[in-house]
């Protein structure tokens, strides 16, 4: 059986190198790895938390023509989306706001498998998120969500052999 490890890398193929780089980086505050930019040959990688965030310059890159949006079932298979997780998402959005970023969506709360009509109260079983879609400069999906998990849940105790 595989025994993975972590999810190492995300990686989106760009067609505007430079913006997104600063987008990313300026926008999002995502900082560029030590050993992971190379502007030369169209390849910077950002760490986040414990996962690494890849751009791929590639100008000619084809775009599907169907933007997606903050749910998931309008849109086509395929990679959909990721999402960053923040300790304040009231106040990630307005930074977000004070850069203008484009929002997919309005504020959404998802648990249990399915979308929820207002965020939980009280105990709720099992792990919901609070979160907010937006477009980077390319059109590409991002949620910014807080996440709820169950009281005791420690996710460290799982996924580990």
């Amino acid at each position: 059986m595989l025994k993975p490890l972590r999810l190492d890398n995300m990686d989106i193929v760009v067609r505007d190198f430079p913006a997104m780089v600063a987008f990313y980086r300026n926008v999002l505050g995502l900082e560029l790895h030590p050993h992971g930019y190379e502007p030369d040959k169209g390849w910077a990688m950002f760490m986040c938390g414990d996962t690494d965030l890849v751009l791929l310059s590639v100008p000619d890159a084809p775009r599907d023509e169907h933007q997606r949006t903050g749910n998931y079932v309008n849109d086509p298979a395929g990679v959909h989306s990721f999402a960053i997780q923040v300790a304040d998402l009231d106040e990630a959005i307005a930074e977000l706001d004070r850069h203008n970023v484009k929002w997919a969506d309005e504020m959404m709360h998802y648990g249990a498998g399915e979308f929820l009509p207002r965020a939980p109260e009280g105990d709720f079983d099992g792990m919901w998120y609070r979160f907010r879609s937006f477009y980077d400069p390319e059109g590409n999906v991002t949620h910014l969500c807080e996440v709820h998990p169950p009281r005791g849940f420690d996710r460290s105790r799982h996924g580990r052999d």
